[in-house]
C-alpha cells in the first residue's frame, strides 16, 4: 500500500524551485513523478536537521537541482531526492521499490552500496568509465553520488574541522577525477576549486596552541616576509600527527626565530653574533626542560620577548649604532682590566 505523504504539511517552496530548475532544462520531464519522490522524502525526512540548522530535506532537493542542471533523467532525479532515505529513516528499499519501481529503487540501492565500498576500491576505478560504472552498476548512481558530494563540500563549513579536511582530501582524491571521468567538468572544476579552499585555508590558520604560537613569531620578522613563513611554518604544522611532534617543532622555530630575523634585516656581522649567542642559550634553556613542554614552550615565550627586544633595536639604524657601540665597550673592557701589570724582580726569584 502506498504511503500516505502529504506536501501540503511539507510546505511548497522547495519542490517550487526544485521544479523550475528541471523546466529550464527539460520542459518534459514527469513533474508528477518528481513530486512523488519529493513528498516521500519529505515524509521520511521530517524533523531531521542538518548541521547547519536546516531542515534536512534541504540537502536532496539540492542534489536533485545539481543533477537537474546537468540534464540528468526523471529516474535519476527521483533517486537523488530519496538517496538518504534507506540508511537515515525507517523506509525500506522494498517499499521504495513497491511505490518508485526497480529503476528508482536500484539507483538507490546503488549508491548506498558506493558509500559501502572502500574508498582505494572507488579511488582506483575513478579515472576509467568502464570500471567505475562496473564498480556502480549504473552510471546514474555515480552521477548522484558526485553531486551529492559537491552540496556537502558547498556546505562543509558546518562540519568540525577535521571532518572538513578529511572530506576535501577525498573530493579531490576521488570525485574530482571522477566527475571529470563522467565528463562533469562544470561540477569538478567546483569541487576541486572548494576542496583545495578549504585545505589552504587550513594551512595557513593556527587552530593549535602550536600553531597560535608559531603566528605570532612572525611578527619578529620583516612585515613583507610574514605570510610567507606564516604558510610555510603551518603547513608542515599541520603534517604532524602528535600534539607532542607539534609542539617540538613549534620551540624549535621560536628557538630558531631570532637567527632568521636577522639573516632578513641584515644588522650586520657583529649583531648576527649577538642574536646567535641569544638563540644558544634559549636552546639550552628549552633542552633542559625537553620533559615537560609546557615549561619548554615558557621559557621559549621568554626568549622570544628577548629576542623581540633584540629585533625592535635592529630595526633603527640609530638604536643599532648605540647597540653596537655598548657591545664594543662591553667587549673592550674585560680585555683590559684583565691584562696584568709589569712585576718587579723579586731578588729571591734569581732573576
Amino acid at each position: 500500500m502506498n504511503q500516505p505523504y502529504s506536501l501540503a504539511s511539507h510546505g511548497s517552496e522547495l519542490l517550487s524551485g526544485l521544479l523550475g530548475h528541471i523546466a529550464d532544462v527539460r520542459p518534459d520531464a514527469d513533474t508528477r513523478r518528481i513530486t512523488r519522490a519529493y513528498e516521500a522524502a519529505a515524509y521520511w525526512h521530517e524533523g531531521q536537521q542538518r548541521r547547519s540548522g536546516d531542515p534536512y530535506i534541504t540537502h536532496p532537493v539540492a542534489v536533485a537541482e545539481i543533477l537537474a542542471d546537468a540534464g540528468e533523467d526523471d529516474q535519476t532525479l527521483c533517486a537523488a531526492l530519496l538517496h538518504d532515505v534507506t540508511e537515515d529513516t525507517p523506509c525500506t528499499l522494498a517499499g521504495l521499490r513497491q511505490e518508485f519501481g526497480d529503476d528508482v529503487a536500484g539507483l538507490v540501492a546503488a549508491v548506498v552500496a558506493l558509500d559501502a565500498a572502500p574508498a582505494d576500491q572507488v579511488a582506483a576505478a575513478c579515472s576509467d568509465s568502464e570500471a567505475a560504472v562496473a564498480l556502480a552498476g549504473d552510471r546514474r548512481a555515480l552521477v548522484i553520488k558526485v553531486a551529492d558530494r559537491l552540496h556537502n563540500i558547498r556546505t562543509l563549513r558546518h562540519l568540525p574541522h577535521a571532518k572538513q579536511l578529511d572530506k576535501s582530501r577525498q573530493a579531490l582524491d576521488i570525485m574530482v577525477p571522477l566527475a571529470r571521468t563522467l565528463g562533469m567538468d562544470a561540477i569538478g572544476a567546483e569541487l576541486e576549486s572548494l576542496a583545495s579552499a578549504t585545505l589552504r585555508r587550513a594551512r595557513q590558520r593556527p587552530g593549535t596552541a602550536s600553531g597560535h604560537l608559531l603566528a605570532a613569531t612572525t611578527a619578529l620578522l620583516p612585515a613583507g616576509s610574514r605570510a610567507r613563513w606564516r604558510e610555510e611554518w603551518l603547513a608542515e604544522l599541520h603534517v604532524l600527527p602528535t600534539r607532542r611532534e607539534r609542539a617540538r617543532f613549534a620551540v624549535q622555530i621560536v628557538a630558531g626565530i631570532g637567527r632568521l630575523a636577522v639573516t632578513l634585516y641584515q644588522p650586520g656581522a657583529l649583531l648576527r653574533q649577538v642574536s646567535s649567542a641569544i638563540l644558544t642559550a634559549a636552546v639550552a634553556a628549552s633542552g633542559l626542560v625537553a620533559g615537560g613542554w609546557r615549561t619548554a614552550m615558557a621559557m621559549t615565550a621568554a626568549a622570544v620577548a628577548v629576542l623581540g627586544t633584540v629585533t625592535w633595536v635592529l630595526r633603527s639604524d640609530d638604536r643599532t649604532r648605540r647597540l653596537t657601540e655598548l657591545i664594543q665597550a662591553v667587549r673592550a673592557a674585560p680585555a683590559s682590566q684583565a691584562r696584568p701589570a709589569p712585576r718587579e724582580s723579586d731578588p729571591g726569584d734569581g732573576s
